[in-house]
């Protein structure tokens, strides 16, 4: 588990959507950049070590088999594609509230989560923790994303993305919709394409696991891509490219990377244009997955769930069908290049991130970052309570010494070769040279840090941490990415560790790192009073 944003920004919303709402308080940070950052802040703890101080799993190997249809499939729970019967009748049916239905409640069995890893004769890779919770969490992700399309396909891992949960060679479209609306689990399941990775994930009870991985699997293994449903699916790359236009933070992390790794791998948007329309074919989307989803590059996580039911319908959902051969790719390190980009837009506040270069994944020097982030932490002028970060550096030199900055909070995030750190505000349009400059000084200040400081953010940074594992979609998440990129898994005690062993004087060497690259610049809405990317070059070099 990794680190979230720092707590002035705690009303932004984790993931991947945004309310209205947020559009309507101007003063809160809003949640899509927070959403596209994130993905990225929370695992990035679990990237402070290098790959000698993280454990190794020991994966159990699971072996295909023939088994005898009759008797898997009386192990599937009793389950119609359009109805769902109650195998009992409910004994407490008109229970009113005034009577208890636990007078003769069970004794509760308690056990301790535990981390179970596995891995099928084809490659993957299959990670589950059972907290004994009623609602298991599903994700089948595969190191695939936009960074590794090319000019031929811009757009495509959006495309699949967007293809998912469609007809299969099992299952129409409609039947699939409608299976997920029975087992409940038609709103949490989903597909987003980040710049690394594809995810597909459900949230459903447990007892309907079995019903759920062949499903996810069917997606990747057997989709038909039918024309007739790429058309139709065709529209959604549009609103997709509306929302992205409506929402200034999504536009301000959309900049910022197109700015710091120009033309190249992490610079490419996880969503399509209306450019990559023409490539909207079954034949495009097809050949990327030939290219990248062999079961080698997939990992397989559940949260709540047996881990050998879990290993079981995996090995089931494979062992008749061929999958898709591993193949060699091309991978392009991506190049850190720094840079200004500037939108005018619909919003009336200046959106400004400033960014610099931090370490990728993995790399020992990512838990200072970490610290760092939690040093300068952020405000907003809506929020005066206690443990919002009201004694962080962006909060006091920032925030509160100007009426003007409606928000302002660090943010960390970290890929496979290459890192961003930076700090992220909203400010009216006539005093964003003000907080340019404000920002600039704060960074600047970062070589200088004391032990009190460094033990405060260090304490913080354990708390945020360790109250993230009750989170089952960042658990997922963050089981998912440590296997992905580094093929390890360390949990939060050995996370907390590494926390404990950082100095002032790593602190300080990171600080001294960051600030020897090169400035990314991105700003969106009313950007007249932006400094010049020289101005704010100058000003880091001060």
């Amino acid at each position: 588990v990794g680190f979230e944003a720092p707590a002035p920004v705690a009303q932004l919303h984790q993931h991947t959507h945004c309310t209205p709402a947020m559009f309507r308080a101007p003063r809160v940070v809003d949640g899509r950049f927070r959403s596209l950052m994130a993905a990225s802040w929370r695992p990035q703890t679990t990237a402070a070590a290098t790959s000698s101080t993280l454990p190794v799993p020991t994966f159990n190997e699971v072996k295909f088999q023939k088994e005898n249809v009759e008797q898997v499939m009386s192990e599937l729970p009793a389950f119609n594609f359009y109805e769902i019967k109650e195998p009992v009748p409910n004994p407490y049916k008109d229970s009113t509230m005034d009577r208890s239905v636990l007078l003769d409640a069970p004794a509760a069995v308690t056990k301790p989560p535990t981390v179970a890893f596995s891995k099928l004769e084809n490659g993957l890779k299959i990670a589950s923790v059972d907290k004994q919770g009623l609602k298991a969490q599903l994700g089948l992700f595969v190191s695939a994303g936009s960074r590794f399309e090319t000019s031929a396909n811009f757009g495509v891992s959006h495309m699949l993305s967007l293809m998912s949960y469609k007809s299969t060679a099992h299952l129409s479209h409609l039947r699939t919709v409608k299976t997920l609306e029975q087992l409940g689990a038609n709103l949490s399941a989903s597909c987003t394409a980040g710049r690394e990775e594809v995810a597909y994930k459900v949230a459903v009870m447990r007892e309907y696991v079995p019903l759920v991985v062949p499903l996810m699997i069917g997606n990747v293994l057997f989709p038909r891509l039918l024309p007739w449903e790429v058309k139709a699916t065709s529209k959604e790359v549009k609103q997709a490219r509306e929302k992205l236009e409506k929402d200034p933070d999504a536009m301000v992390s959309e900049l910022l990377h197109k700015a710091a790794y120009c033309n190249n791998t992490l610079g490419n948007s996880p969503l399509a244009s209306d450019r990559s329309l023409s490539y909207f074919t079954p034949e495009t989307i097809r050949s990327f997955l030939l290219d990248h989803f062999a079961p080698e590059r997939m990992v397989l996580v559940g949260v709540n769930v047996e881990h050998s039911e879990l290993s079981k319908w995996a090995m089931r959902s494979f062992a008749e069908y061929n999958a898709i051969p591993f193949k060699e790719r091309n991978e392009v390190n991506a190049l850190y290049t720094g840079g200004d980009l500037r939108m005018e837009g619909n919003s009336p506040f200046c959106h400004l991130a400033i960014g610099l270069e931090s370490s990728p994944w993995g790399k020992q020097d990512l838990a200072p970052f970490a610290i760092l982030q939690e040093l300068l932490g952020g405000g907003n002028a809506v929020s005066s309570v206690p443990g919002v970060g009201m004694t962080s550096r962006l909060s006091q030199q920032v925030v509160q010494q100007n009426p003007y900055v409606e928000s302002c909070a660090a943010f960390s995030t970290s890929y496979s070769d290459s890192g961003l750190f930076g700090v992220y505000g909203v400010v009216h349009p006539e005093k964003a040279g003000d907080m340019a400059m404000s920002i600039l000084q704060v960074l600047g200040g970062l070589t200088e840090v004391s032990d009190m400081e460094v033990t405060k953010a260090k304490a913080m940074l354990k708390g945020k941490l360790f109250r993230q594992v009750d989170e089952d979609q960042v658990l997922m998440q963050d089981m998912a990415q440590q296997l992905l990129l580094g093929n390890q898994y360390g949990s939060p005690k050995d996370f907390a560790g590494m926390i404990d062993a950082v100095t002032v004087g790593e602190v300080t060497a990171a600080a001294r790192k960051i600030l020897s690259s090169k400035p990314t610049v991105a700003a969106y809405g009313d950007t007249h009073t932006v400094p010049h990317y020289s101005a704010v070059e100058a000003a880091l070099r001060g």
